[in-house]
């Protein structure tokens, strides 16, 4: 089975740095699996897009060599089961405000006897070069489980989230959680400063990497700088309306 590269940049210490892609384009994917970055997540919780168009951006990454990184819709169990079973390297959870609902994210990822997936996917196998026997063996070990931390609730149990088994990662949703805090939301808050440092320590104390979402590479830089191990250095959506506004610019001013 085809090593996790995402997964090893984690263990490895980090930093893994990503790019965010909320178009629904299977062709986009495509050319942006092979910028070189650790991983790209597909944003099926705000992005525009259906279980048959995510399921065609994780193959185009997959087939090109990438990680394929899923932020699921809703945690429930189908979700959770589409993302894997279209051949995701990990998944992401929105929305995680308790332990109870980390650990559902955990058992509806994992096969038993650590959780209650179920197996049948003629694809998955293929996103890490194994046939279905073989992506059983070590499916449970190399696709990634990520709680997203994006409110007042989910600050105040980070700790118990953090301690759920089987967990492998924790992501932060920053403008959800100045949204939830009451303050401005804009991903680089310098008002998050607090809470994020509160994240990390939690991660840090149940050994997991954290990451976050960044506006650009620059946010990204300083946010691996104090501490995060993985990040986005740009989103698909971003970089076009800026690369095209800038050239409409030089011919209308």
């Amino acid at each position: 089975m085809r090593d996790n590269i995402f997964q090893d940049r984690l263990r490895a210490g980090g930093p893994a740095y990503g790019v965010w892609l909320s178009l629904p384009s299977p062709a986009a994917a495509r050319q942006l699996a092979r910028v070189g970055a650790d991983f790209l997540v597909v944003d099926a919780e705000h992005g525009p897009m259906g279980a048959e168009t995510m399921t065609a951006m994780v193959a185009a990454i997959a087939d090109a060599g990438g990680c394929a990184v899923v932020r699921i819709a809703e945690n429930t169990t189908e979700n959770v089961k589409r993302a894997l079973d279209a051949g995701a390297a990990a998944v992401i959870g929105p929305m995680i405000d308790t332990p109870e609902e980390a650990a559902a994210l955990v058992a509806a990822a994992k096969f038993p006897p650590i959780g209650r997936r179920s197996l049948g996917s003629a694809w998955a196998g293929l996103a890490f070069d194994t046939t279905l026997p073989g992506y059983f063996a070590e499916a449970n070990t190399k696709t990634l489980v990520i709680a997203q931390i994006e409110s007042a609730t989910a600050l105040s149990n980070v700790e118990a989230i953090a301690a759920v088994p089987g967990l492998d990662g924790l992501f932060v949703g920053p403008v959800d959680l100045a949204v939830s805090l009451g303050l401005t939301p804009a991903p680089e808050n310098p008002e998050l400063a607090g809470p994020l440092a509160a994240i990390r320590q939690a991660a840090a104390r149940h050994r997991l990497p954290v990451g976050i979402y960044c506006s650009d590479s620059r946010a990204a830089i300083d946010r691996v700088q104090s501490g995060f191990q993985f990040v986005n250095v740009a989103s698909d959506l971003a970089a076009l309306l800026r690369e095209v506004r800038w050239h409409v610019g030089q011919v209308r001013p």
